[in-house]
């Protein structure tokens, strides 16, 4: 048994030191260097665990939990930037320094796979591993030794840094450990097991063909309330399997809840111990994995070199049909130069065939003309004579007549019989090739023998009686020279025709000769690429004949997981959970709070309701105080319409943020109760509006406005060009998508994958329901939020529901993530940035910023950029899981970081715990409350929605009621005057009145045109230079490391997948642009309108010794729709694809330099396209909006200013009643001070 080992273990040695010669021999220093590692792996004979994973997921935690103390730094920001291996000894660190790139030089004996070249070791204490670990650029692998008896003396722990992390070298550091793994345990955090990025890259791993076991940590944030954990783990399973997932096992953890019922941490040593004992098994298994991934690298690698090669072949040979169709147009071309060659001589045979069986067929000698004829002969004999007296007169005339008529018969006969037919074969031949003209039915009718009267005299003198016999003779004679002579002029005129195709086929054949010569170019080079085939096939088979045998593992050999425990009593069980992860203060003292008066789950902002409800009373009496009199009817409708829109206002909170970030957690903890479902799996698909009930709706109950048949065509029609499915047809699209495969998908196209595959499952009983509007039940309302076959189909849900929260009139705005693929209805989202009263990007505190947030966030940096008020928040959800205030402060400085990089210059950010607010808020617990932090978000929001907007809308309510307090004081002023004054004044108004009204005419006839096209022309032009200096950024992010690499198959596809991720991301990236630039237009032309409504006001007041006449700005102007230039496919991928050789060449080489300089000048001129293309339409759209604008002013002002000039005029007949116009201003005044 031993020397059967041994002799496994010798010829496995001997493969790998032949494998690394090959590869060393065709310079493949990475493969070689992999190899040496394997060699070394085999030498020492250690089982290597590696832990790779979402980052922040707790991977080092984990580590260090088995290690049982803490050996690497955790946190919930990215730590972990190179690969560190942890062995079981006496303490030390060693730290591998990355060499410069100038410098680096692949060696065997190096750890240079781990994160690129490396500089010798320093060694350092492992006390002094937190910065190193932190610093990838400047070291590649950390190797530590620590007293860890689980490892015993043959294991080695490998931590990675987290493949979802912004850091694309994170990624490549882990993919370039994996080759030493024998076993791979993949970490995800609860909330974000079903990310893209996990499924995605615990695909790659399950590829390998490694022991792979799949670890959800985090589980205590599990809520029974919420879904079973049968249900979630369910859920997870069936994740994995959809993206066939193959793995050893699942389990569940938490370290933060060693008590948790579902908590399978002690299983995890079980498994490693397991793992150890069939260590030789899985070493030799693993270690002919590796090499057989590393040398299927290699020979791609090898392939890709002659890449260029081959291409050019290719190109030369006509592409890969040219290829396989070159024998086929080799052959054609000889017959057709043959053809061509023969062609004057068969046309001439042919012609002769087909005159001879038309001279043959012709009847020239019919009845008639042969008795014409007898006559005719008859007359020519000797001794004719007619009659007796004066016969030699009358015979003479008697035989012309006879000849005359046999002539018009024969000739008629011969003319129809055989030179119209001849006509018509030749006329027919030059047509055919291409020869024929008007000068040629001159030659034809000059050459073509035509009948002569000497061919009938020559052969009718008979010599004896003229018999019946005589007569046929004669008239064969006369048919075949006829014939004859027809025949030679008829082919004579076919054989100059035929002139003018030999020399065509001449030059046909010459074209022909230089088609054939291309062609025995193409031979050879067809003959070349056959050669390099051959070659590369010879590698293959080579590297095949050294590849070490992959025995499978034995049935049953990797050590199971078995499912999570159900505790007997599990409610007493998770409620216990429950209550103790209440208590936040004990982890995280909340300090320096200021106490609260109230309980915390008082009404929101509920001064708001209060002020605005008091202030629209105000109005609505002075209103009633001003209706009596004519002369205030635009000022009444103005204070009513005011008072209206205080009383009803609503208040509109639009929450945002990537999938599992937490909004409807977050949106529950501020309603106070459980309304929103949650789950740790993505949710919200649709707009979700959780409003007070509307007229005739009822509590707990939803409007569910379903997508008409149209919108939902458009969203598939969407889904399937960005993932270049082509054309959704009716009858085929669901066949399309259920063949669809995740592998096939760039990860920027994985919303649309998950889309499709959710509309292809629901779409048999959605399709009934589209374009309608119905009423759901709470049950159903939950169902069409969470399911996304069911909310796939939704427009928009509108929930009824009475809490304190909708009571104020505050509506919430509950989005899908901005990663979903309702992202694609930019037009939407932009007017809830626009329009709401308030926004609330929501992120995670254990993944506080990922990649899929980054373009949204640019566009709300430019909203807030174009408003004058700050009504955004950004709230850190899951604030709980801090471990302390430093930790907590630290990710907290990470995310304002994130946030003024992306463009949001200065967030107010708030860290919250939603689980533990609507915790405490359901308990009625204070300190909980406060412990949760959710307080100092909801005193920043109240403040904002309970007094500062308020303050600005009652501020405008004063100043409207002030104004009309105003006017009756001017009222009062000239009622005092004398009779003489009165009288003077009022012909003074009437002229007022008049120069007045002129202004307002002009006023309203203010041409803005030109300063509205300047603006929107360098806006654009802002907008251009803008995108113009992110096209680099935008081709790294589409054509990324993370996603073409050596192990996913088919490159070209997901080449061509990431070219049109490009092109979604310029265009998305323009759209956003232009939205925003239509908010900063918007701002232009109502300041125009009122800059220009303040002028001819102060105009006016000067004027008539002032008299004040005002006009409000109008409220938002709609958002045009956006054109889009019809191209669907703008840039031909396929062919660029040249330009990608593998991804060493194209990422470390000059290809995507290479692509880059190419596609630049492309793709600014599809941006200079689609802004010219938008900014006429623009430019019109925005100078009719300013025209009528300042229409809408100027009858607004006319109104008020004849209003003012008539009350005025009214006033000065109101001398006798002083006193009732006083009583009305002071009553005025006490409404307007009631507001202040």
């Amino acid at each position: 048994m031993l020397t059967s080992v041994k002799r496994q273990n010798d010829d496995l040695r001997m493969r790998l030191q032949d494998l690394q010669k090959l590869f060393l021999d065709h310079e493949d220093s990475k493969a070689a260097a992999s190899i040496a590692d394997l060699q070394g792996k085999a030498e020492a004979g250690e089982l290597t665990l590696a832990f790779c994973g979402h980052f922040s997921a707790g991977k080092s935690s984990l580590i260090n939990r088995l290690c049982g103390k803490k050996v690497l730094p955790s946190s919930p920001v990215p730590t972990s930037a190179n690969v560190v291996a942890i062995r079981n000894g006496p303490r030390q660190a060693k730290i591998y320094r990355t060499a410069p790139r100038s410098n680096r030089v692949d060696s065997p004996d190096q750890p240079n796979h781990l994160g690129g070249a490396s500089l010798g070791p320093i060694t350092v204490s492992p006390d002094e591993l937190d910065e190193y670990c932190k610093n990838g650029e400047q070291y590649a692998f950390i190797e530590v030794w620590e007293q860890v008896k689980l490892l015993q003396e043959q294991a080695v722990l490998l931590d990675t840094p987290g493949v979802d992390s912004t850091d694309g070298a994170h990624k490549q550091a882990t993919d370039s450990a994996l080759h030493l793994a024998d076993a791979v345990f993949y970490v995800m955090d609860y909330n974000h097991v079903q990310s893209e990025n996990n499924l995605s890259f615990a695909k790659s791993l399950s590829d390998w063909g490694k022991p792979l076991y799949l670890i959800v940590t985090q589980i205590d944030k599990h809520r029974d309330e919420e879904l079973s954990f049968g249900e979630y783990r369910a859920a997870v399973e069936a994740a994995f399997k959809a993206w066939e997932v193959s793995y050893a096992g699942l389990l569940f953890t938490t370290l933060r809840k060693p008590e948790h019922p579902y908590n399978q941490i002690s299983v995890l040593p079980d498994i490693i111990n397991e793992l150890l004992s069939i260590r030789t098994e899985l070493l030799n298994h693993s270690l002919a994995s590796s090499a057989i991934h590393i040398s299927k690298q290699f020979l791609m690698r090898f392939e890709d070199r002659s890449e260029e090669r081959k291409a050019g072949l290719l190109t030369e040979i006509g592409g890969e049909e040219g290829a396989a169709r070159l024998a086929a147009c080799k052959e054609a071309i000889e017959q057709e130069m043959e053809a061509v060659r023969e062609l004057p001589q068969l046309e001439l045979k042919r012609i002769r065939d087909e005159v001879d069986r038309l001279l043959h067929n012709a009847n020239l000698t019919p009845a008639d003309v042969r008795e014409a004829a007898g006559k005719y002969i008859e007359s020519r004999r000797p001794g004719f004579k007619v009659g007796f007296l004066f016969s030699a007169g009358k015979t003479e005339q008697e035989k012309q007549e006879r000849f005359n008529h046999f002539w018009s018969l024969f000739s008629k006969q011969a003319e129809g019989q055989a030179a119209f037919h001849l006509k018509t074969l030749l006329r027919q031949l030059g047509n055919a090739h291409g020869l024929w003209s008007e000068d040629w039915d001159r030659k034809l009718d000059e050459q073509l023998y035509s009948i002569e009267q000497a061919l009938i005299t020559s052969k009718s003198t008979p010599d004896g009686a003229v018999t019946g016999e005589y007569v046929l003779n004669y008239c064969k004679e006369l048919r075949a020279e006829l014939s004859a002579r027809y025949r030679k002029s008829a082919l004579e005129i076919a054989e100059q025709l035929l002139e003018g195709l030999t020399s065509r086929a001449a030059d046909q054949l010459e074209v022909l000769k230089s088609e054939l010569e291309a062609l025995r170019k193409q031979s050879a080079a067809a003959e070349a690429l056959a050669a390099i085939e051959q070659e590369i096939a010879a590698m293959s088979g080579a590297v095949q004949a050294l590849l070490p045998a992959k025995d499978q593992l034995t049935a049953g050999a990797l050590p199971a997981v078995p499912a999570p425990a159900v505790p007997e009593d599990l409610g007493t069980a998770t409620a216990g959970i429950t209550s103790a992860s209440v208590n936040m203060a004990d982890v995280i003292p909340a300090s320096g709070r200021e106490p609260r008066t109230r309980l915390a789950h008082a009404p929101l902002a509920a001064r708001r309701h209060e002020r605005l409800a008091a202030a629209a009373a105000g109005l609505t009496q002075a209103a009633a105080l001003a209706a009596p009199y004519a002369a205030m009817k635009s000022a009444v409708r103005g204070l009513t319409a005011r008072a209206a829109s205080l009383a009803g206002g609503t208040f509109t909170l639009a929450l945002f943020g990537a999938f599992s970030a937490g909004k409807s957690s977050f949106a529950n903890a501020l309603l106070g109760e459980a309304v929103l479902p949650v789950s740790p799996h993505p949710t919200t698909a649709a707009i979700n509006r959780i409003m007070a009930p509307a007229e005739g709706a009822a509590h707990r109950t939803a409007r569910v406005t379903m997508k008409t048949r149209d919108a939902l065509w458009q969203d598939l029609a969407f889904s399937f060009d960005l993932l270049g499915l082509g054309k959704a047809e009716e009858h085929s699209w669901r066949e399309k998508v259920a063949a669809l495969t995740p592998q096939q998908v760039h990860p920027a196209g994985r919303p649309h994958y998950s889309f499709l595959k959710a509309a292809a499952a629901g779409y048999d009983a959605a399709e009934p329901r589209l374009g309608s509007a119905w009423i759901a039940s709470m049950d159903e309302y939950r169902a069409y939020v969470a399911e996304e076959k069911k909310s796939c189909f939704v427009d928009s849900i509108d929930l009824y529901y009475n809490c304190e929260l909708t009571e104020q009139g505050i509506i919430l705005v509950d989005t899908p993530g901005a990663d979903s693929i309702n992202a694609r209805h930019t037009g939407v989202t932009f007017n809830y940035m626009k329009n709401a009263d308030a926004l609330v990007f929501v992120t995670y505190y254990n993944h506080a910023f990922s990649q899929g947030d980054r373009q949204f966030l640019n566009q709300l940096g430019r909203v807030k950029d174009a408003k004058s008020l700050d009504n955004m928040f950004f709230v850190i959800n899951a604030a709980d899981l801090a471990s302390s205030e430093e930790e907590l402060g630290m990710v907290k400085e990470h995310v304002t970081n994130q946030l003024q990089h992306n463009g949001v210059r200065v967030p107010k950010v708030y860290p919250v715990s939603s689980l533990l607010a609507l915790q405490a808020k359901q308990q009625g617990d204070e300190a909980a409350l406060e412990a949760s932090r959710f307080t100092a978000f909801e005193r920043a929001f109240s403040h904002f929605a309970g007094d500062e907007l308020p303050d600005l809308a009652i501020h405008a309510a004063s100043k409207e009621v002030g104004h009309v307090r105003q006017r009756v004081e001017q009222w009062i002023r000239d009622a005092r005057q004398g009779e003489a004054e009165r009288l003077a004044r009022k012909q003074k108004l009437t002229e007022i009145k008049q120069h007045g009204l002129e202004l307002l005419s002009a006023y309203g006839s203010s041409n803005k045109d030109a300063e509205i096209a300047q603006e929107m022309k360098e806006l654009l032009f802002h907008v251009g230079q803008r995108i113009s200096y992110r096209m680099s950024e935008f081709m790294s992010e589409a054509f990324h490391p993370s996603v073409l690499r050596e192990d996913q198959g088919d490159l070209k596809g997901i080449f061509l997948a990431s070219g049109r991720e490009l092109l979604r991301m310029l265009y998305l990236e323009i759209e956003q642009e232009l939205l925003a630039t239509t908010l900063r237009m918007e701002s232009k032309g109502q300041r125009l309108t009122q800059e220009e409504a303040e002028r001819t006001s102060r105009r006016l007041a000067e004027i008539s010794d002032g008299i004040q006449v005002y006009s409000e700005a109008s409220g938002h102007w709609d958002t045009p729709t956006l054109r889009r230039t019809d191209v669907r496919e703008p840039i031909a991928w396929k062919n660029v694809w040249k330009y990608f050789k593998n991804p060493k060449h194209f990422f470390e080489g000059p290809g995507r330099k290479q692509l880059q300089a190419l596609l630049e000048p492309e793709l600014k001129a599809l941006l200079l396209q689609e802004l010219e293309y938008n900014e006429e339409h623009l430019i019109t759209y925005f100078q009719k909006l300013t025209r009528a604008s300042l229409l809408d002013h100027q009858e607004r002002m006319e109104e008020q200013w004849s209003e003012e000039i008539a009350g005025l005029i009214g006033a000065l007949e109101y001398a006798s009643d002083i006193h009732t116009l006083e009583e009305l201003a002071s009553r005025l005044t006490h409404v307007e001070d009631s507001l202040i």
